[in-house]
């Protein structure tokens, strides 16, 4: 099953700083968008890794994901600073 390409945004907030979002579908014309927020030490590849399984090939197709990375855990992130 192919998945939907990801477009990658770098967002800025108050207090937390750049942090790295991936979206996974079109946004306008889908039924639902899933915002998905991964677990410690991971980033959004374990929702892509989900999301591939044949079992949600019908909720990829009628949906759109937003996969926020935490700061410090996308891909090649530096080890954060102990304070």
């Amino acid at each position: 099953m192919s998945q939907a390409p990801l477009e990658k945004r770098v967002i800025s907030a108050p207090r937390v700083g750049m942090f790295n979002v991936h979206i996974q579908g079109d946004l306008k014309h889908s039924q639902f968008v899933i915002l998905t927020l991964h677990d410690l030490g991971c980033n959004h590849s374990m929702w892509l890794n989900f999301l591939s399984n044949p079992s949600m090939e019908e909720i990829n197709r009628r949906g759109a994901f937003i996969h926020v990375d935490v700061p410090g855990q996308e891909d090649e992130a530096p080890d954060l600073p102990a304070e």
